[in-house]
Parts: C-alpha cells; sequence; structure tokens
C-alpha cells in the first residue's frame, strides 16, 4: 500500500511571519516577571513526550498581560502547537479544548505553531509530531550535547506525512477517540481514589492514635549490582521514586526498569505482594503509592507489606502518616525518611471490626481504581501501536477502526 506523501512543516504553516516564532529573547519573561495570575506561560515542564499529556496545565505560571503585550508572535492560542528547543527536545504540545485557557504565552525555550487550517488539522499534526519517527527526526538533529537544542529553522523543516485533509480528520478522530477515554478513565479512577481517601480520613477522625513504628514495619529496598547482567532486564518490576512520581490515582501498575528473580532472590531488592505500599525517602520526599503487581524496590524506598493492616487500608494509613512527616514539628520538612522518622509519626489505632468494615467500603473503590487504569494501559499500548501505521499509510482508517473494535 502506498505510503502518504511528505510534507515539510513550514509549508503546514498558516500564512504570516509569526505563525511559526520562538519564545522571548533570553530572560525577557524569567522568574522575576511570574505572577499568580495573568498571561500563561508554557515551559517546558508544561510539555512531555508522553502523546497522551497534549498540554500540562498543573504547575503554570503567569506573567502581567503588559508583559505579554510586548511579545505578539510569542502568544500560541487554542489550534496552536508547542515544541522545545531547549532541553528535553522532541517534546510537543497542543492547545486544544483540553487546555483550561485561550492563550499562552511560550518560553523562551519554546517554540510556537499556527497550522494553516486549509492544509492541516492541528490534532493529526500533535500525533504526526508525536509519532516515534518524528520525535526521533527531531532528536537526530539537535545540536549541543549537554543541553541539547532544537532551532526554528530546524523546525521548518521537519517532513511529516501528509494525507489529504479529511483522512488527516479521520486519523485524529479515531487516535483522540482512544486518549479521551483513557482521560475519561484516568478521572473515574482519580474519583474513586478521593472518595477512598475521604471514607478513611473520616474513619480516621474518631480513632485513637499510635506510633507508626508500632503499627507498621518499614522495609527498605536495594539496587542490585549494574554490572551483573544476571540481575537485569528480568520479569520482576522494581520501583523507584520515579514510578512512584508517575503513578496515578495511588497505583504503580508497571516499572521503568526490571529485575531478574534471581536479583530478587540474592539481593536486598527482594519481592514485595501486590498491595504493598511505598513510600518515597529521598529526593521528593513523601510521596505514596501501591504496587498492583509483586514488585521489588530501590534503596530510596521504603515499603510496607499488608498483612494485619489489609491492604485497602495500608495505603490510606501510609499517606496520613506521610501528610503528617511533612508537616511534623510545626512546618518542619524532613529531607529525607529513616527508620527513626517512623517514630515520630502517629496512625489511626483501628479495632480488628473497623479494619474489616473499612476495608469492605475501600476495596471495590480500589478495583474501579484499577480496573480503569488498566484499560487506559490496555488503550494506550493499542494508541501506540496504530500510530505510526496511520502516519505512515501502512492502515488506513477502516482498518484501524476494526483492530478498535476487535480489542475493545
Amino acid at each position: 500500500m502506498a505510503e502518504w506523501p511528505i510534507a515539510k512543516l513550514y509549508e503546514l504553516a498558516a500564512p504570516g511571519k509569526n505563525s511559526m516564532a520562538t519564545g522571548p529573547f533570553g530572560s525577557s519573561i524569567g522568574s522575576r516577571f511570574f505572577r499568580e495570575e495573568g498571561v500563561p506561560v508554557i515551559r517546558g515542564s508544561n510539555l512531555s513526550l508522553s502523546v497522551s499529556e497534549r498540554l500540562i496545565d498543573s504547575g503554570i505560571v503567569f506573567v502581567d498581560e503588559s508583559k505579554a503585550s510586548e511579545f505578539p508572535r510569542s502568544i500560541a492560542r487554542k489550534g496552536d502547537l508547542v515544541f522545545t528547543c531547549w532541553g528535553t527536545i522532541g517534546q510537543v504540545g497542543l492547545i486544544d479544548e483540553r487546555a483550561r485557557f485561550d492563550r499562552y504565552i511560550v518560553s523562551n525555550k519554546q517554540m510556537k505553531l499556527t497550522p494553516d487550517p486549509r492544509a492541516a488539522d492541528p490534532l493529526f499534526l500533535y500525533y504526526a509530531l508525536s509519532s516515534p519517527e518524528a520525535v526521533a527526526q527531531v532528536q537526530g538533529a539537535s545540536i549541543g550535547s549537554s543541553v541539547p537544542g532544537f532551532n526554528l529553522t530546524q523546525l521548518r523543516q521537519i517532513e511529516i506525512p501528509c494525507p489529504p485533509l479529511h483522512v488527516q480528520r479521520a486519523i485524529a478522530g479515531l487516535l483522540g477517540a482512544l486518549d479521551d477515554k483513557i482521560a475519561v478513565n484516568e478521572r473515574l479512577a482519580d474519583v474513586a481514589d478521593a472518595l477512598a481517601q475521604s471514607i478513611f480520613q473520616i474513619r480516621a477522625k474518631n480513632s485513637r492514635s499510635l506510633c507508626m513504628s508500632d503499627v507498621l514495619t518499614p522495609i527498605l529496598g536495594g539496587t542490585p549490582d549494574r554490572k551483573i547482567g544476571a540481575y537485569w532486564k528480568g520479569s520482576v518490576p522494581w520501583a523507584s521514586a520515579k514510578d512512584v512520581t508517575a503513578s496515578r490515582a495511588g497505583v504503580v501498575l508497571d516499572t521503568e526498569e526490571k529485575i531478574t528473580e534471581l536479583a530478587a532472590e540474592k539481593t536486598r531488592a527482594k519481592k514485595l505482594p501486590a498491595g504493598s505500599v511505598i513510600l518515597t525517602a529521598r529526593g521528593t520526599v513523601g510521596l505514596v503509592a501501591r504496587v498492583a503487581q509483586p514488585t521489588a524496590i530501590n534503596q530510596s524506598c521504603y515499603a510496607f507489606v499488608p498483612g494485619k493492616i489489609p491492604a485497602s487500608i495500608l495505603l490510606h494509613m501510609v499517606r496520613a502518616a506521610s501528610e503528617h512527616m511533612l508537616g511534623i514539628s510545626h512546618g518542619t520538612v524532613f529531607s529525607t525518611v529513616n527508620m527513626k522518622t517512623f517514630d515520630h509519626v502517629e496512625v489511626p489505632a483501628f479495632s480488628l471490626r473497623e479494619l474489616t468494615e473499612l476495608d469492605q467500603e475501600i476495596s471495590p473503590l480500589h478495583q474501579v481504581v484499577e480496573a480503569n487504569l488498566r484499560e487506559s494501559r490496555k488503550l494506550a499500548s493499542l494508541r501506540d501501536l496504530l500510530l505510526p501505521e496511520l502516519m505512515s499509510g501502512r492502515f488506513r482508517v477502516k482498518t484501524a477502526e476494526k483492530i478498535v473494535e476487535d480489542v475493545t
């Protein structure tokens, strides 16, 4: 089957010299200009290499209207795409109906593109530029070593497949429907998790407290020797603080790195049962998540294994302890967590009857969380499979629709 024709990105930009533009020069809108309200600024932290994250609207900073008005060429509106030109290049964002604001200004390390609606569908462009081939093309053209760079001249020359506009819209519609379902699932998971947390907090208010070290036994993880090949690239998930940070609704479904059964047996990175709860102890301290499958952890985390405390309650108990840790001693924040820390933190001391009743209330909500996150993971894998095939023209939309129908 013939592949789609190829177009350079500048050929798909709207007429006008500012349809492709960089952010303000240097520190023109540096941190000293940031405000709590005004015109939102898109920085590198608001973009991602993840296809599911078209724009990260959390952690947004603002500049005054008067400051933003000095840089009209750097204003991005709905339908515009944004790219990182220094740092994590290959990141692309799209300002669409999901975005919190109608108008943004891009930072000095970003670029923006306003597509020509007669030539390109913005969502199609987003998927085309998020494909592995396009990201590799951008990263392969980078300049610099310690801090990779990518400039506007290079962006103009990026090549992407360019089917007819009606086909672009059909492709974007199919991939967008998968992403919409993923977004719905994640919101449902978040709501179920928040409801479970509220139920726990209500119960905890009426419970007496005990020292955390009297109720829970912390387990410190470890890192198998990386020089021993037999310890790595196995089937055992190995969680670090990065995996906890990336978790959704308090669940680590999988991990970035895996170790072997041999490593789990011979090193401190012991395999912990599903339902175990991880607490980050170094770097970003106090993040909490439970593991959905047997998992080992590294030494930047502590784990707590369900037993007398059911798995459903354990997550919320460690969360409560973490909140106490981060606010203990009149605002003093622990920079790290060690075994002695748990002697200074209290957790609810539920009776056996209370544990049973609470478990019956919370467990079904945890099942909702995991079911939605697992389906989202399946849909994301399907989207990532279809994306390059649709972009290349090897799959037509009808073929992809049939695959989606069969899988879902």
